[in-house]
């Protein structure tokens, strides 16, 4: 919708026209002789400054960035990209937003842990995924173990090692998860192995699964996203300081 304002162009021609209507002057010149010449009606001459002709070319300068500002342009300008991403940040979300700035021949590469999309993205640029798991942070679980056999699992919990550690509470408190252990102990590695996985499920979000890394191909029928606001703050600036040279510039004209 915005695009239609570049429809407004031919606006610029108010400006030129004002100036024509304004610009005549009549120009009187007193001869010491003139009783001898023939009389004749005075005729208009149209006098150009060069204060008229920068005065005109400003405002119809002026007329043209408010155009632009309205229209919202955007100007392919970026080059090769690298992408940094982590795992807050959707990195081809928001370079599929943003596409229209990169220049068609641009390369983009994205590092870092990128989140697997549950479909491929069309993208009009060729796009290298040169993802890696991030590290596990460490963190600190305290536990409160009830019920029967509770010293068996207190005593399996103080033994897992690794970026989880788990820190056994004497008695459930506010900041620890209470184990309900069950009446009977896992008889081997597998029936152990999937009460683990039962209490991660129920007691630690599921993680994001990484892309690999691969080379998303161009797609030249992708719908191209429209970000908007990429130039308006620059056309706003320059909107002010054409209208402060124009108002400047008029009012030495006036004197």
């Amino acid at each position: 919708m915005s695009s239609l304002w570049w429809w407004a162009l031919p606006v610029l021609l108010l400006p030129i026209w004002w100036h024509r209507q304004r610009r005549r002057q009549v120009l009187a010149t007193p001869l010491g002789t003139a009783r001898f010449l023939p009389k004749s009606a005075p005729r208009q001459l149209r006098a150009w400054r060069w204060v008229d002709i920068v005065l005109l070319l400003l405002r119809c300068l002026l007329l043209a960035t408010l155009i632009a500002w309205l229209a919202d342009p955007i100007i392919a300008w970026r080059g090769d990209t690298v992408l940094a991403a982590d795992s807050s940040k959707d990195a081809i979300g928001w370079f599929r937003g943003r596409e229209a700035e990169w220049k068609p021949d641009a390369k983009i590469v994205v590092t870092g842990p990128q989140t697997m999309a549950a479909t491929q993205p069309r993208l009009r640029h060729q796009v290298e995924l040169k993802t890696s798991a991030p590290p596990l942070a460490p963190v600190v679980r305290h536990v409160a173990v009830v019920g029967a056999h509770a010293d068996v699992w207190r005593a399996m919990f103080a033994a897992i090692d690794g970026p989880v550690r788990y820190v056994v509470d004497a008695a459930p408190g506010p900041a620890s998860v209470t184990w309900q252990s069950p009446a009977e102990l896992p008889h081997d590695a597998a029936a152990a192995r999937a009460l683990f996985e039962s209490w991660q499920r129920v007691h630690y979000p599921p993680a994001p699964y990484i892309a690999p890394p691969q080379v998303l191909a161009a797609d030249p029928s992708a719908p191209l996203q429209r970000q908007s606001g990429a130039l308006r703050d620059q056309l706003l600036m320059a909107l002010i300081a054409l209208f402060a040279l124009e108002r400047g510039l008029a009012h030495v004209r006036k004197r």
